[in-house]
């Protein structure tokens, strides 16, 4: 059976090759067809647009329009595009009421931004439990040295290295590639023009704190317990990821459910 897009085609193909009404007709059918199909094609959060009017504001604080911020992820509520694991994040619930709801890439889509605030910090705690307690330890967990902007195999003349099973440079590139350099604790000068810079997005995760980009950011105590440097820390993670302004109220309210 041919795909509903390639029936589409056929049908406008055929009604620019003629003038006549029964050709008109038939291309009024063709566009009723053709709209729910882009519909189907995109995952998104029924009440994304009143999340994000609620969650967003502008750089000055003041309130958006979510038609400004439809990005991918907005549209699903998960701020910072986590994708789910072997047991998907809470807050994402199928039709059967199961958690679990993602996009053909595996990006979770949350029901509430405060479940996707809550997500990704269970994902810093657990970063912070295994020792990754800098910006730039952070910063190279989500955007590995190894990698190209993008993820693609070849950027810039320079090829990923990272060993994850995705785009690899083809057979016989010779470099050079993207690696991190030997150098303790390396500076944004170092990075390579299409790799990854760690050491740039560190910065931003800094924001508004008084640390350095190889200090402890202070996320969580000994005991687990987060921290006020947290919402910081998850507010200037959206800004670096998706360039938006996430109300510190929200990621409070994310963080209070660390407990459960």
């Amino acid at each position: 059976m041919r795909k509903g897009g390639e029936l589409v085609v056929t049908h406008l193909t055929l009604a620019f090759n003629c003038a006549t009404r029964s050709c008109l007709r038939i291309v009024g059918v063709a566009f009723i067809l053709f709209v729910p199909l882009i519909a189907l094609s995109s995952a998104e959060a029924t009440n994304w647009c009143q999340e994000a009017e609620r969650s967003l504001t502008d750089k000055a604080g003041k309130s958006i329009s979510c038609s400004s911020e439809a990005k991918r992820c907005v549209r699903m509520n998960n701020y910072w595009c986590q994708k789910h694991s072997s047991s998907p994040w809470k807050g994402t619930p199928k039709s059967d009421g199961k958690d679990g709801n993602s996009d053909v890439d595996g990006h979770a889509i949350f029901e509430s931004v405060e479940w996707s605030a809550r997500a990704i910090a269970v994902d810093l705690r657990a970063k912070y439990k295994r020792g990754l307690v800098t910006a730039v330890d952070i910063a190279s967990a989500h955007s590995p040295w190894c990698d190209t902007l993008g993820s693609k195999a070849v950027v810039n003349g320079r090829g990923r290295t990272c060993l994850d099973g995705r785009a690899n440079p083809p057979v016989g590139f010779s470099g050079p590639f993207c690696e991190k350099p030997k150098a303790p604790n390396p500076s944004q000068d170092e990075c390579a023009v299409g790799c990854n810079c760690p050491p740039s997005i560190a910065k931003v995760l800094t924001g508004g704190l008084n640390l350095g980009i190889h200090d402890d950011l202070k996320l969580f105590d000994a005991a687990g317990r987060p921290q006020p440097n947290l919402v910081a820390v998850i507010r200037n993670l959206a800004l670096q990821e998706q360039g938006i302004y996430v109300k510190s109220s929200v990621i409070k309210d994310g963080i209070a459910g660390l407990s459960h």
